[in-house]
């Protein structure tokens, strides 16, 4: 039976990855670099430490790294992100929804900070029970860490939870976690969703598939 269900946030919750890639594609080309949507695929659902390394690769060697990562991190922090408005409008039915039968948890490779920032911009944060950010730990997803500690944390075993997903490495968390995963299906960036227990075409899914003993 059911007890938790877990949330990734980018691209699950907000439809927030094209922003981010856009973000980074005006970056670049603020500093004379073209790159293309292709380019920053591989970034989407990796933490920050290894998004900044990824992102290096495509600097063309204009500064050493430790310079790269300063004036990418600058930038970023110089952004008015509106969260508003790529939040997935079905995300407050189905989240008020599982809050009165289930515990709810968001685990993140985002930053903490960016987390509380969408949430609290989508007046999101009052039905989580726990949210974790992938900066807690040594490493973040593709490494299940961060989905056992979130089952640890509150209480329940593996086969009490279900995990929603969409990127290909969060899916990979979930695998090697044990623990079953949802894939809101990916129509934009040619995710790799094979590796999920279901692929779901939209939030309400989850209410169905759950009730239903998936």
């Amino acid at each position: 039976m059911i007890k938790t269900v877990i949330f990734d946030m980018d691209g699950v919750i907000f439809d927030s990855e094209t922003m981010y890639i856009n973000d980074l594609i005006r970056f670049f080309k603020q500093h004379d670099i073209e790159i293309q949507v292709n380019d920053c695929i591989p970034l989407i659902g990796i933490d920050s430490k290894l998004y900044y390394e990824q992102a290096y690769t495509m600097w063309n060697g204009k500064t050493d790294f430790m310079t790269f990562k300063n004036m990418l991190q600058e930038y970023f922090r110089s952004l008015d992100r509106d969260y508003k408005a790529v939040v997935r409008p079905q995300i407050y039915s189905v989240l008020e929804h599982l809050s009165k039968h289930y515990k709810i948890a968001l685990a993140s490779s985002s930053r903490l900070y960016t987390i509380n920032n969408a949430l609290d911009q989508a007046g999101l944060r009052k039905y989580f029970s726990l949210i974790v950010s992938g900066e807690q730990f040594k490493e973040s997803k593709p490494n299940p860490e961060i989905y056992l500690y979130t089952i640890k944390e509150l209480n329940v075993n593996k086969d009490e939870a279900i995990i929603i997903e969409d990127s290909s490495k969060g899916i990979l968390a979930a695998n090697r976690a044990g623990i079953k995963v949802l894939a809101l299906k990916d129509d934009k960036f040619g995710l790799d969703q094979s590796q999920a227990d279901i692929i779901i075409d939209e939030l309400n899914d989850i209410i169905k598939l759950i009730e239903k003993g998936a």
